[in-house]
């Protein structure tokens, strides 16, 4: 049983997976995704040095942010019957932080309440919409400016849409849990806690949290939606729990000391047991869940999008 773990940089976090890997799988591989060349001629190649990626018999993508519509195409090229650890549509989904809640709020996911508009104009007519303070962002970006009144708000909107920006109005969070996922179960959990007003993207400080059931439910359920079985999911929990966002790469090192849970190693033994129930589908499940994949990627339908 052979693991590619493809990512950008051999982090500390990617380490400790790469490491923990090693007690479950007979071969590790990491590839820089900067270094991997694709080819198309007769058949699809995905290449490492001399090192035929599409060989191994599972792959763990550990990409950043920036490169999830990248990772999506690439992951997408592995042979249907290859084990992904986190499949192709969830870069696709969690590429855009506005679709992706706009996507889970599809799924009937308690979401943070989020608008978003493509000219100054529209974004000036939201602000009758909102409580104040406000927080205004550019989509993609995670800083953000807090406008305590719509006077203040319509200059940062000026400003932004002056650069030909589109506009996220969002309510403060001030109080965030990151839930770390290995579906079926929350293996770890811990709330940020700062004085900043825009704290889903802040620093902030780690503290090991216990989750109610209902946070712990809607984390799972996010999970199922991307179809995916490893991420963090961060909650506000300013009164009922609603999803911020989600990490597909998020830092294990320091939530794993913080909560006291070997977050890598159970990452990597979920992956194993995953790995294992692949195995077990006929070819033909494969086949149709990888094309249910791709249909739910270009159609707008009940059940993911």
């Amino acid at each position: 049983m052979a693991l590619c773990l493809l990512g950008e940089e051999k982090s500390e976090s990617n380490i400790r997976l790469l490491e923990e890997a090693k007690s479950f799988f007979d071969k590790v591989y990491f590839a820089p995704i900067s270094g991997v060349s694709i080819g198309m001629k007769d058949k699809f190649s995905i290449m490492h040095k001399s090192v035929d990626l599409t060989t191994f018999d599972a792959v763990f993508p550990r990409v950043p942010r920036r490169l999830y519509n990248y990772s999506y195409q690439l992951l997408s090229m592995f042979p249907p019957e290859r084990f992904m650890a986190i499949p192709p549509v969830a870069f696709l989904i969690a590429a855009e932080r506005f679709f992706l809640l706009t996507v889970l709020k599809k799924r009937g996911i308690n979401v943070l309440n989020t608008k978003l508009a493509r000219s100054p104009e529209a974004a000036y007519r939201l602000l009758d919409e909102v409580e104040f303070p406000v927080i205004i962002r550019v989509p993609g970006q995670k800083t953000g400016v807090v406008a305590n009144k719509a006077s203040e708000a319509k200059t940062i909107i000026g400003a932004i849409s002056s650069l030909d920006h589109p506009v996220l109005l969002e309510e403060p969070v001030k109080n965030v849990a990151s839930l770390y996922i290995t579906e079926p179960e929350v293996l770890a959990s811990v709330r940020k806690v700062s004085k900043e007003v825009d704290l889903i993207f802040g620093q902030g400080e780690m503290k090991k949290f216990k989750p109610d059931m209902e946070t712990q439910d809607i984390a799972l359920e996010t999970a199922r939606a991307m179809d995916s079985s490893v991420m963090r999911v961060d909650i506000s929990l300013n009164g009922s729990p609603k999803v911020v966002n989600i990490e597909l790469n998020p830092e294990l090192t320091k939530p794993s000391g913080v909560s006291g849970v070997n977050i890598p190693r159970v990452i990597m033994k979920t992956v194993h047991e995953n790995y294992k129930n692949h195995l077990e589908k006929p070819v033909l499940v494969k086949l149709f869940e990888d094309a249910k994949s791709v249909m739910r990627d270009v159609f707008n339908d009940k059940h993911l999008l």
